[in-house]
Order: C-alpha cells, then structure tokens, then sequence
C-alpha cells in the first residue's frame, strides 16, 4: 500500500470517527436538553390541559423573547392579521428587538425582557422578564398565549407561562405532556420557511388568508424623510447598503473581505456610493471617498436606508428580512447549515442567496468574487461600466 493512500485512509477514518463525535455531542445535548425541560414540567406545569376554544379568543400575547429582530420581522404580517380579525394584540420583546415594533400601530402593548444569549433563552430555568412586566402580562389575563419556539422548547417556557397565566397556550411541536401548551402544531422542519409556521398559526385562528409578504415594518415619515436629505446630500449615484456583521462571529465577514467587496465594485461600476452599517463602530480599514459609514444610530434609520438603497449586500442576519419588508434587490450570504437556509432563507424573488461550506464566513476566500458574479449576473446594478 502506498504512503498516499494509507493517509488517505486515515483521513477517511478520522472523518468517520468526528462524524460520530458530532452525533453524539448532538444526542447528547438533545438529551440534557429534555431532561431540564422535563424537570421544569415538573416544577412548573399545570395540572391540567386547558382547551383551546377559538370562539372566546379576544385578547392574545406573542411571545418573542429570543432577541433577534429577523424573528420579530417575518411574524409582522401575523400580528396585522390579528389586529385586522379585531383581536388585541400584545407582544413580548427584548430590548434590543422591541424597536422593530415601536411605530407598529397593530400592536397595543409591547413588553421587554432583559435580553440574554441564545443559551440563556434555551437552557436557564430562569428568564429575563422583568417582575413588572410580568406583572402587568398576568393582569391583562390573556385568552391565548402564543409560543412560536419551532423545534426546542426553552427551559424557562413552563416557569414563565405559569406566571403569565395565560387561559391558552398555541405552540409548535411541544411534547403532549406539557399541559400548559393547549395545541400543538406541527412543523416540519428541513425546507419549510419560516413564514410557513405563520401560516400555520393564521389557519389554526381561522384568519382571512393572510399575505406573508412582503413583512409589515413601519417607518416615521420623519424618519424617512432625514434619510432621503442624506442619501440627496451623497449624490445620484447608485446607492449600496453593506453589512458585514451579525450575532454570531462565524457567519460574519472580515473586514478584509470587506475592503475586496469595495474594491471589485469600484472596478466594475463607477457611479455607486456604499453605505456601511457599522453599529458597534469596529470597522477600521481605510476606505476610499465613496464609501461611508453610515451616521445614524437607530435602527428605523437603518431601515429606511435599506428602504431607500439600490442594493443590499448582508451575511444571514436581520438585515436580510428587513430587506424583505420592501423586496429590495439583495446579495445575502449563508453558510451551509442544515435547517437553517431554507427556513431562514430571504424567500422572494429579488434577493440572491449564495451559499458556501466555509465553517467560519470570514475565511471564505472566494466570497467577494461570488458576491460580484450575482450582482453582474443578476443586473443589480445597472449602467455598469468597465473601469479604464
């Protein structure tokens, strides 16, 4: 046997037995995970299921304390259907999310969790919701709780929907045992989007057949209007939104990679003008005079930059779905997680999704160039001139 193939086998092997690591590590979460829900089911369910009546629902409470604003933007088009129905609507946020809702008029009250890590939203007995707004949540005695956690039931769920105290409880793929959750839907998870799991809730409420999109975000007319002077004061140049960042460091780009997006945009289009969202301020490479970062502070002015630009270029982050509130032509880039690029995929027709197998985004050596070969390819930015 060769000394090339004898390592070949051995890399074989060795894929094999991380392979099998993984899987386990996997079960072995999976089954920690359980037994921690299981005991919070113990301490905290309710003795008995209660029945979801459909015909007494007048008053409803989402639940949204992930932290992500993504989450927030593709059930926007649920909550206006409610409102639309004549129920009233309330919503559970964290700070950092409850912005996106803060001018929707479909919503009468918005309540905020401290926010917290993905693991703490998961895995803690305990939540983030403040005493107060628990308060004010179980005095309002809603007639229907609903829970959109797809495939995991959070840990802290029975603890704060026994302090809630909701009449009933509308969930997804939750355990039959756990009697707070008064029906439960099933999803499949693998290629359904996101917006199906909303569907699935507007038919359980019987709702007129609602438009999943585009999403229902709202801007201040003052807002708006402070934008455009902006965009007005840059010039008639094709304007480009690019993010580089998200919530988690492997999906973000470099700003190495950054500066190669610039630079091939500069060579093949001599009329755009590149916005950078930079909210934590990290960016510092140097940029050329048509490149600036963008200089407000709120997030309803990032929307109404998006709004208001010629073309979106993010990592998978909330950035791509406020993208699909206006259908704004997009270049969105994912890594290739199972589960995750069909749920959480853009999802209409102008947007670009190009997918790589780079474990972590920001060694993709390539993804410069594919960004550029779909903007060329797709016609994105128009009047393209070759650079002399």
């Amino acid at each position: 046997m060769s000394k090339d193939l004898d390592i070949s086998i051995s890399k074989g092997r060795f894929r094999k037995i991380r392979e099998w690591n993984r899987r386990r590590n996997y079960y072995l979460k999976e089954v920690r995970l359980n037994i921690k829900v299981y005991i919070a089911k113990i301490i905290w369910d309710t003795r008995k299921k209660s029945v979801f009546d459909i015909n007494s629902v007048k008053t409803v409470l989402l639940l949204r304390n992930e932290g992500t604003i993504g989450d927030m933007v593709v059930y926007s088009p649920l909550v206006k259907s409610l409102y639309d129905a004549g129920y009233e609507v309330d919503i559970l946020l964290t700070k950092s999310s409850s912005a996106v809702m803060k001018y929707n008029p479909y919503v009468r009250n918005i309540y905020e969790a401290d926010d917290g890590s993905a693991e703490v939203y998961l895995k803690r007995y305990s939540h983030t919701v403040p005493e107060s707004a628990i308060k004010a949540m179980n005095k309002n005695n809603y007639d229907l709780v609903i829970d959109p956690s797809l495939f995991d039931t959070p840990v802290h769920r029975m603890r704060l929907l026994r302090e809630i105290n909701g009449k009933s409880v509308l969930g997804f793929n939750k355990w039959r045992v756990i009697n707070h959750y008064s029906k439960s839907l099933h999803f499949k998870s693998g290629t359904e989007h996101v917006t199906t799991a909303v569907s699935l809730i507007a038919d359980c409420m019987q709702l007129n057949p609602i438009k999943l999109r585009p999403y229902k975000l709202h801007l201040p007319d003052s807002i708006l209007n402070e934008v455009r002077e902006y965009l007005a004061s840059l010039g008639n140049q094709k304007k480009v939104i690019i993010n580089i960042f998200t919530g988690s460091p492997e999906r973000c780009f470099s700003q190495e990679q950054l500066a190669e997006i610039i630079e091939l945009l500069n060579e093949s289009y001599s009329d755009v003008k590149v916005i950078l969202l930079d909210h934590r301020k990290e960016i510092t490479i140097s940029l050329p005079e048509n490149v600036v970062i963008n200089p407000f502070g709120s997030l309803h002015h990032v929307m109404a930059l998006i709004h208001e630009a010629d073309l979106i270029i993010s990592p998978d982050t909330s950035i791509v779905h406020i993208s699909a509130a206006w259908e704004k032509p997009l270049i969105s880039v994912y890594k290739n997680v199972v589960d995750n690029n069909d749920l959480w995929a853009p999802g209409y027709d102008n947007a670009s999704q190009i997918i790589v197998q780079h474990r972590m985004m920001a060694r993709g050596e390539n993804i410069p160039e594919l960004i550029m070969q779909e903007i060329d390819k797709r016609g994105l930015l128009d009047d393209k001139q070759q650079a002399l």
